[in-house]
This record gives structure tokens, sequence and C-alpha cells, in this order.
């Protein structure tokens, strides 16, 4: 089931840390490792430091754009070390760890999004996540490099893997099944800002993060976004 969580990785500055992050990845039994635009592709400095997880860094998908790493996933946590007023949920590592299995064991796709070495993911990226992943650190020195970070969740992965083969929650698992992927739940948004424009109900670009932040809230199956998709489009329709 691991195979269906992916770590993701965006525009790392330092190859070094593709390494060791693949190293953190492969000791807890991951090994999907996607790569958002990195500043340097993967070399030798990425290989000594994966300390023998070089396949995880030779297998590493290379995209884009965040929405191409996660297209196919129904769950994104985006990770970051400040604290943010986006009206995310919050969550911590150990309880990501039962949120991923869940999913994953259902067999949808889950990605865990760590932002740039220096500053993080943007507002933006971490707004199209379903939750706000932060590490409870020591706050005079919460200092934690990329490597230890996907580390420490890598570890509550595999924690939440080893309690879930004793006791398997078969309701939540079936619940995870229903979700969206994000691609769709992308398109839904697109839509409605294009609709909502042409109507003048939306005249800035403040309202799509509140409307992201309800629906986030509202945490939608695939068939209520299926009846939002339709709402939408009988509303095209009467608008010709």
């Amino acid at each position: 089931m691991l195979q269906n969580i992916r770590i993701v990785l965006i525009e790392t500055s330092h190859t070094g840390n593709i390494g060791s992050a693949a190293r953190a990845m492969k000791t807890m039994g991951l090994s999907s490792l996607y790569l958002v635009a990195p500043k340097v592709l993967p070399d030798e400095q990425a290989t000594a430091l994966a300390a023998g997880a070089d396949d995880i860094v030779q297998s590493a998908v290379v995209v884009d754009s965040f929405d191409q790493a996660v297209a196919d996933c129904s769950l994104v946590i985006g990770t970051s070390a400040r604290s943010r007023h986006l009206s995310i949920p919050s969550i911590e590592p150990r309880a990501c760890g039962g949120q991923a299995l869940q999913y994953a064991q259902a067999g949808a796709k889950v990605a865990i999004v760590f932002g740039r070495e220096r500053v993080g993911l943007t507002n933006e990226e971490l707004l199209k996540c379903g939750f706000h992943l932060s590490i409870p650190a020591n706050p005079d020195y919460a200092s934690l490099n990329l490597a230890m970070a996907v580390q420490l969740v890598s570890y509550e992965i595999r924690m939440a893997m080893l309690a879930f083969e004793q006791q398997p929650q078969t309701a939540l698992v079936a619940e995870a099944a229903e979700k969206p992927l994000q691609q769709e739940l992308e398109f839904f948004f697109n839509q409605t800002e294009q609709l909502y424009r042409r109507l003048d109900f939306i005249k800035n670009n403040g309202v799509m993060p509140k409307l992201r932040r309800l629906y986030a809230r509202a945490d939608l199956r695939k068939n209520e976004l299926n009846i939002l998709q339709g709402m939408l489009s009988a509303v095209k329709k009467k608008c010709g």
C-alpha cells in the first residue's frame, strides 16, 4: 500500500537534498518520489547522499508544476513550518500517517508535499492541499532540514502501516475510496471561477481562495462533486 503514497519535493535547490530525502523514504518503505521543477536534476551528489537509495533517485518522476505532481491524488497534504492564516485544516505527523494509510489502503493516491528549502510552499500551493501539516518542533529552535522533515513524516506513515496491519479500519478505507481526485477538484474550481466571473459575482482575486477553504471544510465526496458540477452545467446552459 505504501506504493500509493508519494513524496513531492518542490523546486529543490540542492541535489544532495534529493538524495537524502530518498534515503529517508527508503528506510521507511516509501519508494515514490516526485520532483517539481528542480533547480538542478539529480546528479552524483544526489546518488552519494542517497546511500543505497539511488534506485529511488533514478526512478523519481520529474514534472513541471505542482498540479501535475498531484493531479491523480485523492489526498494532498502540504507541509509548512510557518503558521498560515488560510483556514486549511491542520494536521500533525502522527495523524498524517493515519490519514495517508487509510487512503492508500483503499487504492487511492496520496501526496505529501514539501516546499522549497528556503521559503517552503506558496499560499496558492497550500490552498490546493486538503491539510496543512506542521511538525510541532521546539519553538525556540525549529530548524529541520528537508531530509529530516521527510524522515519524520515517513516514519509516522510506517508506524501507521504497522498499526493498520494489526487492526484494519474498513469503514475509513471505504470512505477514502469515495474522495475525488485532485485534478477533478481543480477542474471544478476552474469552471466555478470562469462562470462566476462571467456573471460578475467574482470581481477580485480574494473570492476563490475563500471558496476553496469552504469546500475543503465540506470534505467533498465524488458524488457530491458530481452534483456541484451538474449545477454549474445547468447554470451555464440557462445563461446560454
